[in-house]
């Protein structure tokens, strides 16, 4: 299968789509000591998922992978080790009540647009906690995608096949026909090639090195995914003529 083949184009959005609130982060560990340097995000980024990927692959839980994200994002801000545990436990409350992943990816929102114009139907699948359309609805992205899969909702969570299956069932293509684009390999890139979809890797942080998607093709900001998808509204053309 190739990209070509795609008629639907799924994203992850934790990562993707959105990023942290990074000047929130910088804020609470700058509360207890020294303000992280200025280019501490993408290191961040970086060093919580290595750890976020590490303990996926030990099969440690859910909740595990997420403190252990943030323990390398909060090593690489510079917050000092008896601070940590204050730290993520403010993060925690904050997202609680407004969510941490509250800021669009720059160039996105006209990336997806893109997608659209070019003929592709455009989804999501979030691990989430319920709030994965009410935060791209808080933000102006909701009306972008045709659905948002939720994990809470489902029961399921990537990198489980299942959550990828029913997202294709829902748009009644099969696997073979879905492109899914993620920012994690073990996760995303697995989780999707696994149920027979088409992954992308999205790194926009530099996250991975040139060797570990796999194969899988990779994009490092939003404008270099219409790129990797041809425009499909030639091929689409003849299909609307006929049904006329």
């Amino acid at each position: 299968m190739t990209l070509a083949a795609a008629e639907a184009v799924l994203f992850d959005l934790g990562g993707t789509c959105l990023e942290i609130d990074h000047a929130f982060v910088a804020e609470r560990v700058a509360a207890r000591g020294p303000a992280p340097r200025a280019d501490w995000a993408p290191r961040g980024e970086r060093a919580g998922r290595r750890v976020l990927e590490s303990m996926l692959r030990a099969g440690r839980t859910s909740d595990e992978q997420w403190r252990g994200f943030f323990e390398g994002m909060l090593e690489e801000a510079g917050a000092a080790p008896g601070d940590r545990d204050a730290i993520f436990a403010e993060l925690v409350e904050f997202h609680r009540r407004h969510h941490l992943w509250r800021k669009v990816m720059p160039g996105m929102p006209e990336t997806l647009r893109g997608l659209l114009a070019r003929g592709y139907r455009v989804a999501a699948i979030s691990n989430s906690d319920g709030r994965a359309e009410a935060i791209l609805a808080t933000l102006g992205l909701a009306h972008e995608f045709e659905f948002v899969l939720d994990s809470r909702d489902l029961g399921v969570e990537k990198p489980d096949p299942r959550i990828f299956l029913d997202a294709c069932a829902r748009l009644d293509l099969p696997p073979a026909r879905c492109a899914y684009v993620g920012d994690v390999v073990a996760i995303d890139v697995e989780g999707s090639r696994a149920a027979g979809l088409h992954p992308v890797l999205f790194d926009a942080y530099g996250s991975y090195a040139p060797d570990a998607t796999a194969g899988a093709p990779r994009a490092a900001e939003p404008a270099q995914l219409l790129g990797l998808f041809p425009d499909r509204r030639d091929e689409l053309a003849p299909r609307r003529s006929a049904t006329r």
